[in-house]
């Protein structure tokens, strides 16, 4: 739309990750898969490239014409100005926060290293949650997307784990739980969200009660699939359990669900580490997360808690934006490309 329908290239990242593109330069299948589209269904002729994307172009590639003339008026912008190829939001978030410089890196050290970027992984979390990792070969990991070539950083391979409700289920929780007006008032009360007043909440119970906050829900287990398994089981069948509920349904009954269930989204993201490690992929020594949850440290703290690995929150809040403009700078004319 944004080239007024005058160009229809097609970004690598979404039919790579979306469709059955195989982008390898090895050679082999690469293009459209005609073999996939009979097994679900397709004739062999019935696809054609011209129809689903003939012109396939890697995120940050300019894109012959800019930006059309109808386009530019409703955005206020000039006519054929550099448009770049964009890629999926959690993508871009990828591209936003994985190359920073990480505070035991020197101050000199000018980008992340291939190297780098195979030991960390993104956690682009809010309704739902995807965990993004690099690596430099192919590596296969069962229940889990990819690899994806290019898709995130050019000539890099992409591994993506995620989870179909991650904030989506905290807010499920707490807005059908029987103590949900009781938290609303006191939230206004504070002048805070309510997951906020919950993690003050559970804060003063861990104090009564001297023990560790995390051991309030010791007594309380929930499996997190409300909304099936994306990772790593690949499951859309699974559906959600809790065990350990009593009669009561009180503001403490709520604050210790509510934990539960950040423990359980955790320890599903240390699954898909667990099963990366499993599978040969380079070993993850840091996660660097961003996302509407980061401002939640209850969730990213029972995360540092449960995969005992360093989180770091990058200093632009942001990152999915940020992404998106290092696809625009180097549409834009910066040099370098997008990985860089």
């Amino acid at each position: 739309r944004a080239t007024d329908y005058a160009n229809a290239t097609r970004s690598l990242c979404t039919v790579v990750c979306k469709w059955n593109y195989d982008a390898r330069p090895s050679g082999d299948g690469v293009g459209w898969d005609g073999d996939f589209f009979e097994k679900v269904g397709f004739g062999r002729n019935e696809l054609q490239p011209q129809t689903i994307g003939e012109l396939i172009l890697p995120p940050g590639e300019r894109i012959v014409g800019g930006i059309g003339a109808v386009a530019a008026a409703e955005l206020g912008l000039r006519a054929g100005l550099p448009l770049a190829v964009g890629m999926i939001d959690a993508h871009a978030g990828g591209v936003g926060s994985l190359g920073a410089r990480l505070p035991s890196e020197a101050d000199d050290k000018a980008f992340a290293s291939d190297e780098d970027l195979e030991s960390r992984l993104a956690i682009i979390c809010g309704t739902s949650t995807c965990h993004m990792a690099s690596s430099c070969a192919d590596v296969f990991v069962a229940g889990v997307w990819g690899p994806y070539y290019s898709a995130m950083f050019d000539g890099l391979f992409l591994t993506e784990g995620g989870q179909s409700a991650a904030g989506k289920l905290l807010d499920f929780l707490i807005e059908t739980h029987a103590a949900f007006q009781e938290l609303q008032e006191r939230a206004r009360q504070l002048g805070v969200p309510p997951s906020a007043a919950l993690n003050a909440h559970l804060a003063s119970l861990a104090s009564a009660a001297s023990v560790p906050l995390p051991l309030l829900a010791a007594k309380v287990h929930l499996t997190p699939d409300f909304a099936g398994n994306r990772s790593p089981l690949g499951d859309p069948q699974m559906r959600g359990a809790i065990v350990g509920l009593s009669l009561s349904s009180t503001m403490d009954d709520l604050a210790i669900l509510y934990l539960a269930a950040t423990q359980a989204l955790a320890y599903q993201t240390r699954h898909i580490v667990e099963a990366l490690d499993e599978a040969g992929h380079a070993p993850i020594s840091a996660l660097i997360a961003c996302g509407g949850l980061t401002k939640n440290p209850l969730y990213m703290q029972m995360h540092a808690d449960a995969l005992q690995r360093p989180i770091y929150l990058p200093a632009e809040e942001e990152a999915v934006l940020l992404g998106a403009a290092v696809l625009a700078a180097t549409a834009g004319g910066a040099p370098g490309s997008g990985r860089a």
